[in-house]
């Protein structure tokens, strides 16, 4: 195991994690701290913990989103591509 010191909101904490992930945590920590700083410049710091929290549901549903999306388009593509593949069929039927 590895630890990892990473700064959300100012403050530091030191995290274990498998070795090699490191980076990982580190670059996962520094998106949630950016969504704290953004949320603290809307709406003033309302504590650590609850700051903490909003900005990883925030996050969240920025991922949920993009997974909803992400998977209407690879639909979309099936669709396509399936279209191709029948089109393709029908030429060589003929």
């Amino acid at each position: 195991m590895a630890d990892v010191d990473i700064i959300i909101n100012s403050r530091t904490y030191r995290i274990s994690c498998k070795d090699g992930e490191e980076e990982r945590i580190k670059l996962l920590s520094s998106k949630i701290d950016n969504e704290v700083k953004l949320l603290a410049n809307k709406i003033g710091q309302l504590g650590e913990a609850r700051m903490i929290l909003l900005a990883t549901l925030v996050l969240l549903d920025k991922f949920d989103e993009n997974q909803d999306k992400m998977e209407e388009i690879i639909k979309q593509t099936a669709n396509k591509i399936e279209s191709v593949v029948s089109t393709i069929n029908v030429k060589r039927e003929k």
